[in-house]
């Protein structure tokens, strides 16, 4: 008699523990759901019609970054568009000598050109309108923005300059905020 009521026990507690499993498993499939509609609602509240300027910079300490945000920031506010920066893990020490290397880029420290190489990919990921860029070397973000550019995004290079075909306006830094938001409206 003893050892049935140990089997039934044992049976009941597995059968307290299946339907445990089964409730949780319920609850984890119901936050789910409500994450997802979550994330639904997020993006119906994004207008689609909102056009996306991104910006690249050099590096994480460069003396123009201040600057140049905020100029590209009240440029991007006042034709509504939305502005994503992009600073790659980089200091500008960094920068300025993968930007010196010529000929073949793969032969140079290629951390600050992968950074910004990665980062226009991100971009072109995340479907945005523009893309300005100070490049740190021109040889190597070429294929990148050119092939951004085949998927419809318009690009303004400045201060680095890349070919005619990996861009749509070369300009100066101080221009770039202008350049970028007429392109906007392309």
């Amino acid at each position: 008699m003893k050892r049935r009521n140990r089997i039934w026990r044992k049976k009941g507690n597995l059968f307290l523990f299946l339907a445990f499993l089964a409730l949780g498993a319920c609850g984890r499939q119901k936050e789910q759901e409500e994450t997802l509609i979550m994330r639904a609602e997020r993006a119906e509240g994004v207008a689609e019609d909102t056009p996306a300027l991104a910006l690249i910079l050099t590096s994480k300490d460069a003396n123009e970054n201040s600057n140049l945000i905020k100029s590209f920031r009240e440029k991007a506010d006042g034709q509504g568009a939305r502005l994503l920066v992009k600073i790659p893990d980089v200091t500008e020490e960094e920068a300025l000598e993968a930007r010196q290397e010529t000929g073949n880029f793969v032969l140079c420290d290629v951390n600050p050109i992968e950074y910004q190489m990665l980062l226009v990919n991100e971009l072109v990921a995340e479907d945005v309108d523009v893309i300005a860029i100070h490049a740190n070397h021109r040889e190597a973000l070429e294929p990148v923005l050119a092939a951004a550019r085949s998927l419809g995004i318009r690009i303004c290079a400045f201060e680095q300059e890349v070919s005619e075909g990996s861009c749509d306006i070369y300009t100066t830094a101080e221009d770039a905020p202008d350049a970028a938001v007429r392109l906007l409206d392309m």
